[in-house]
């Protein structure tokens, strides 16, 4: 959809810049109307169709998702299970298996909220995964359990740590914190990790291997 608006809209400037063209330099005075009404029509339908890829572009910026990794669990005891954690842009080499306590997992890290108007012309969320635990639904085990944490990068986000500190004096940055999400941990469940323009979310994938 996208790839055909872009198409029709350049499509359409074309022939009415040659329809327009043709109606300023062409022979006689009939034709030449001729020529300019169908630019003109061409110019509306080019202004319709541009107006559709700018909100469609606008949509996808405030709306998308970008998959961040994929995570798998099974059940290594009552109260504990492993997580197989694939990062979406890196080899399967660089799979990592944790173990964690608990019935639910959460993945946490920085996120940087740029201004409505560059999330408007596409730039991407900055966001950078830190963190994987292990937690219990249930508040009074939660308590009676040490956290079990596990780094997903080994050094502070520089980056989010300046602009977190130079937020108030950016005007092209809405806002800077830290986002995390948790679900259930469900062995042979194949769990997807998107970051969006506000967040982290995590939806269930089709049943399918961890590739």
């Amino acid at each position: 959809m996208w790839t055909g608006l872009v198409v029709g809209a350049v499509l359409a400037w074309a022939f009415a810049a040659l329809a327009i063209a043709a109606g300023i330099r062409g022979p006689g005075l009939v034709r030449r109307l001729q020529a300019l009404v169908v630019g003109l029509a061409l110019v509306c339908l080019a202004l319709l169709l541009t107006g559709g890829v700018v909100l469609l572009r606008a949509f996808e910026s405030f709306a998308g998702e970008t998959l961040v990794a994929k995570v798998r669990c099974h059940r290594t005891g009552p109260e504990a299970f492993e997580l197989t954690y694939l990062p979406a842009d890196a080899p399967p080499s660089s799979v990592r298996t944790i173990s964690l306590r608990g019935d639910q997992w959460a993945i946490a890290g920085g996120i940087v909220k740029w201004h409505r108007w560059l999330t408007a012309a596409g730039v991407p969320t900055y966001h950078r995964v830190l963190r994987l635990s292990g937690q219990f639904s249930d508040v009074a085990r939660e308590r009676q359990h040490p956290p079990t944490v596990e780094a997903l990068a080994p050094e502070t986000d520089l980056v989010w740590e300046l602009l977190y500190k130079a937020d108030p004096y950016l005007p092209f940055v809405e806002a800077v914190y830290g986002s995390a999400a948790f679900v259930y941990a469900e062995p042979g469940r194949v769990q997807e990790v998107y970051v969006t323009p506000s967040g982290y979310m995590i939806k269930r994938a089709p049943f399918a291997p961890l590739e």
